[in-house]
């Protein structure tokens, strides 16, 4: 019995191994290695789930030649969550790495529904190879917009954790737009392997393909120029104060560790002011200071120890702190919110405070508990924050005129619709503040850094990024990224934030991901052409 299963093993082993080669051609070209496999990494298992005639594939193959596939990329890109499991949830190893594993199994589907889908049309209607390959990629880009999960990622992001010029072209059609077209590239190449035996066509749209590709480059690096010219400017010191996890969940609980982070940042603004006394602003990240914030609030013990603080600094700061309503009992879960507050050299508030409105799952609210709420009694250690009301503009005001800031709050800066609508209230300047403490190094602070950053492509406004233990940044509207500041290390940076006053809308501000109804017109009409021709042949 067991040399049988072994046997089984080894055939189904056999059989999969494209699908295999292709999770790990994605997995090792997403960030922050080199995306070296960037233009052909989902062909294996494309190839192997369409290699039979029309008709011959199997659906039930294809899904689990795609589950396997988005297994393995999921393993080698998004390790990191078994660290995140086990520093934030507080899971002994062996859980975390469940954890993982269960992450793997379900995060994307969409990319064995793509190739299952695929194959399901080839088989119904015929379609050549060539189409297939093409409405898998298709299938993959729309599908990939629309399906759940909780790190939105995708090849896009890859020309510009590469500095691939391409990447300046997202201001026209996205991030996913871009990785619209990395996939159909990946169909296209399909093409041309298929066509070898006819080497002058093979070779004609290979020339074409290397064309288009350089032509991207050359062309994105001529676009960004638009972008060059600049009419205000203004001096942004980070400080990244590397506190750890243990000392956040102190401070989270109100355990005695908020003094000692207060005093923490406050300390090392001041001896930034000393090195960058021409600073307008400091900016600190994601709940930097540990305590509320609010203007009804400021006669707490941490507040006024902050206000003692920058006292001698005397200039704004924009923080990450908690926020509390006013009005509401303090013991309802609901009444706290995770913030971003905009305050004067007396810790008064300068604007409202922006309340984070994308909240994280499990970290920063219970799915589901607004519909049960039993489970928040069975699960009592799951925080539960109130949501704010969505993206807004702070104004702070500078020089005789008013800045309007946009604030995102971690993983927000991953949404580019929330962007959009920063853009849309025609913000000057994006600030993202984050906490990346528990997730480890170097995959996810860099991972998260670039998706961050791709905001300011899509917008073309001038983007600030502040964390607690890196990786601290900004990026102007042209796609230059200023210093980056060490990962775990205690920082802080002075930037020259270079921006244009009103700012011109661009055209992925007003139309959004627009490319979706090509997509899916292309779709169709691949669908009907088989269709016809499969009629025509039994005619």
């Amino acid at each position: 019995m067991m040399k049988r299963w072994i046997q089984i093993f080894k055939h189904k082993a056999y059989d999969l191994r494209w699908a295999l080669l292709s999770g790990i051609l994605v997995g090792t070209s997403y960030i922050p290695l080199p995306p070296w496999a960037l233009l052909f990494c989902y062909l294996p298992l494309w190839m192997t789930v369409t290699a039979k005639p029309s008709g011959e594939n199997s659906v039930k193959r294809a899904l689990w030649s795609g589950w396997l596939t988005q297994f393995t990329l999921t393993a080698i890109g998004f390790h990191w969550i078994a660290y995140t499991a086990h520093e934030y949830g507080m899971l002994p190893w062996s859980v975390s790495f469940a954890a993982l594993l269960l992450f793997c199994a379900f995060m994307h589907l969409y990319i064995p529904a793509a190739v299952g889908l695929g194959v399901f049309l080839q088989n119904r209607f015929a379609l050549s190879r060539v189409q297939t390959l093409f409405s898998i990629a298709l299938l993959h880009a729309l599908l990939e917009r629309v399906w759940p999960v909780i790190f939105d990622w995708h090849l896009g992001y890859t020309l510009i954790g590469a500095h691939i010029p391409a990447y300046q072209w997202a201001d026209v059609i996205g991030f996913q737009g871009l990785s619209a077209m990395i996939l159909l590239i990946n169909a296209w190449v399909g093409y041309i392997w298929l066509k070898q035996h006819e080497m002058k066509k093979a070779l004609s749209h290979l020339a074409v393909l290397l064309l288009l590709v350089v032509g991207l480059i050359v062309s994105g690096s001529i676009h960004s120029e638009k972008w060059n010219h600049f009419d205000r400017e203004f001096k942004a010191t980070l400080i990244q104060a590397n506190i750890g996890n243990t000392e956040k969940i102190q401070a989270e609980k109100g355990r005695g560790a908020q003094e000692f982070i207060t005093n923490k940042f406050t300390t090392m603004t001041q001896e930034a002011f000393i090195n960058f006394p021409d600073t307008d602003l400091f900016v600190w990240p994601e709940t930097a200071f540990p305590d509320y914030l609010d203007q009804h609030l400021l006669n707490r013990k941490h507040a006024q120890l902050l206000a003692q603080g920058l006292t001698s600094v005397n200039r704004p700061l924009l923080t990450g702190a908690y926020s509390r309503a006013e009005g509401m009992d303090p013991r309802n879960d609901h009444a706290t919110f995770n913030a971003l507050f905009l305050v004067d050299g007396q810790a008064n508030s300068i604007s409202p405070p922006y309340l984070k409105t994308n909240l994280l799952a499990f970290g920063e609210y219970l799915p589901f508990s607004e519909t049960f709420p039993i489970l928040l009694k069975w699960l009592p250690f799951i925080s539960n924050f109130g949501r704010g009301q969505g993206p807004i503009a702070m104004t702070w005001p500078l020089h005789g005129e008013t800045i309007h800031l946009g604030g995102q709050i971690c993983y927000e800066g991953l949404d580019a619709a929330f962007s959009r609508g920063l853009a849309e209230k025609n913000v000057d300047v994006l600030v993202n503040v984050t906490n990346d403490s528990w997730f480890g190094k170097p995959f996810e602070p860099n991972q998260h850094m670039y998706m961050t950053l791709a905001r300011a492509i899509e917008t073309r406004r001038p983007l600030i990024r502040s964390t607690n233990t890196g990786i601290s940044t900004a990026i102007l509207a042209n796609g230059d990224i200023q210093q980056r500041s060490p990962v775990y290390q205690e920082w802080s940076g002075q930037f020259t934030i270079k921006y244009l006053k009103d700012a011109p809308t661009t055209l992925y501000v007003l139309w959004g991901h627009w490319d979706w109804i090509l997509l899916l017109l292309s779709l169709g009409a691949i669908v009907l052409t088989g269709a016809l021709h499969a009629r025509s042949r039994r005619s």
